[in-house]
């Protein structure tokens, strides 16, 4: 036998087993995966989905902390939402029917995370994404008056920009803006609502704003609409 010949054979197949213990082919497929989970509102939106019944990944920045999800039976999925390969991967390892967009990023970049999310997004098949923005996006600056968005138009306008990215795909969206989330994550009022009614303004808490988004996970009422949220309730106590 030529042992030159068996030697090389036997390195191949060391090497074919080696490859497949360092690279895994992973799949989760869980029922919804939700950027920003780690942050305060989509903390509570990831426990309102586990409350409901839905299998939940968490996509998170490596190195973030989990701490509001201490306890929650969750899969973690680390990876950069400014990097589209990163993104992508996290689609293909979680395969969910829905998305949940709650991410909060600071720098102007809306547009160029929600086109990744969008790309992947329709490479599983995703059913239906919710997007978290804000009242004043884009256009909607321009229906309140009263409201002096100078400060923060550069990022309003981006984040209109996002919405468009999404309304423009093929995939089913909703889109939820709020106008002021109050500070206490931990205050419900249980009288929030959404409305259709884009000139509509007024404060809400994560609580509760992470209920109303339970609303929108099945059925045609939130489908491809654009809403806002926002509590009566809490708008009668600080007029």
């Amino acid at each position: 036998m030529n042992i030159n010949r068996l030697f090389r054979a036997w390195c191949t197949s060391l090497l074919t087993m080696l490859v497949v213990v360092v690279v895994p082919s992973v799949t989760y497929a869980e029922d919804a995966l939700v950027f920003g989970g780690t942050g305060r509102l989509g903390s509570e939106t990831v426990r309102q989905l586990l409350t409901s019944g839905y299998s939940v990944a968490v996509f998170a920045r490596p190195g973030a902390s989990h701490g509001r999800l201490d306890a929650l039976d969750v899969t973690y999925v680390a990876g950069d939402l400014l990097d589209p390969d990163q993104v992508a991967a996290a689609f293909a390892a979680v395969r969910p029917q829905i998305v949940i967009d709650a991410s909060a990023l600071y720098s102007n970049q809306h547009e160029i995370e929600v086109r990744h999310i969008v790309a992947g997004a329709r490479r599983v098949g995703v059913k239906r994404i919710i997007h978290h923005g804000s009242v004043g996006a884009g256009d909607n600056m321009v229906l309140f008056p009263q409201v002096d968005f100078t400060r923060l138009e550069e990022s309003l306008r981006d984040k209109g920009r996002a919405e468009q990215v999404l309304m423009d795909s093929d995939i089913p969206y909703v889109i939820i803006r709020n106008g002021s989330l109050e500070n206490n994550d931990s205050k419900s009022s249980g009288s929030a609502r959404l409305t259709e009614n884009v000139t509509a303004l007024g404060p809400i808490t994560r609580r509760d704003l992470a209920a109303v988004t339970m609303q929108c996970l099945q059925g045609p009422l939130c489908l491809n609409n654009t809403l806002h949220a926002l509590d009566d309730q809490l708008a009668s106590k600080t007029e």
